[in-house]
């Protein structure tokens, strides 16, 4: 290009000089037309270099989009998610968990509603998962701005808790335990150090090992509230706990003085 803009010029300048030898009137209408060939050449230069300057812009602009995985101390987003069969997760019905924190080991990943893998929890990091559901997943609200989910689903088996190992005597009172918490909140319940003789029995089993608080809370609710029995409706119980083969625990349970429900 600019050879010929060089080219272009001494041309110019040798019609000029030549133009010289005749009449003036041959070098004025020379001039302007060798001038419009220079901006011309120059106009084109300079259009070629905003085209190449507006690439440079444009790609990188395109580099400042592509974000690339977004992270915090705890958790990775990915910039591209990983497609599983499809997992209706957001249907699920999901139960407040008491910041229950979960410390990270190894690779845990972090799935969205729909049961696409879209990230992981850091080795060695920490969530606190806020919901719980029965179908074995848990979720928590997404921590990191910028990203189009609300919430991150893990598997139950990711989250770490400290597992349950019960004997006759905690098997007792964490049934104690249980019926205060969750029982009716009318009922005033007694609990006896001994049976009497004017009170029936309920008995079930229970095994004396369990992965986390909640699976146990879970089994114990089942046993204590079937379509045949309902513990709650007695205010004056007796717990009486003692072991079976193969690691489970015989309970039984005995009451009197039921409630009359008003509704």
């Amino acid at each position: 290009m600019k050879k010929r803009i060089v080219n272009a010029f001494v041309t110019g300048l040798m019609v000029a000089s030549l133009a010289g030898c005749g009449e003036k009137t041959d070098t004025t209408n020379q001039s302007p037309e060798n001038s419009s060939v220079v901006e011309s050449e120059i106009e084109t230069e300079n259009s070629d270099t905003d085209e190449t300057i507006n690439e440079e812009v444009d790609g990188e602009d395109t580099k400042e989009e592509e974000l690339g995985d977004i992270e915090d101390e705890n958790i990775i987003i990915f910039e591209e998610k990983q497609h599983y069969d499809y997992i209706a997760l957001s249907e699920m019905t999901y139960e407040p968990y008491d910041g229950f924190v979960m410390d990270a080991r190894a690779f845990f990943p972090l799935l969205n509603e729909e049961g696409d893998c879209v990230g992981q929890i850091k080795k060695g990091g920490t969530v606190a998962v806020t919901e719980i559901s029965s179908d074995g997943w848990g979720r928590f609200k997404n921590p990191i701005q910028g990203t189009e989910y609300d919430y991150l689903y893990i598997s139950e088996e990711f989250i770490n808790s400290d597992e349950l190992h019960l004997d006759v005597a905690s098997m007792s009172q964490g049934i104690e335990d249980y019926i205060k918490k969750y029982g009716l909140e009318e009922a005033n319940y007694t609990f006896l150090s001994e049976k009497s003789s004017d009170m029936e029995v309920y008995e079930f089993r229970m095994d004396s090992e369990f992965s986390n608080q909640r699976m146990y809370d879970y089994w114990l609710g089942e046993n204590l509230s079937t379509e045949s029995f309902y513990t709650y409706c007695y205010e004056t119980l007796y717990i009486e706990c003692e072991e079976d083969t193969d690691g489970w625990i015989i309970c039984r349970i005995y009451y009197k003085d039921s409630i009359e429900l008003g509704y």
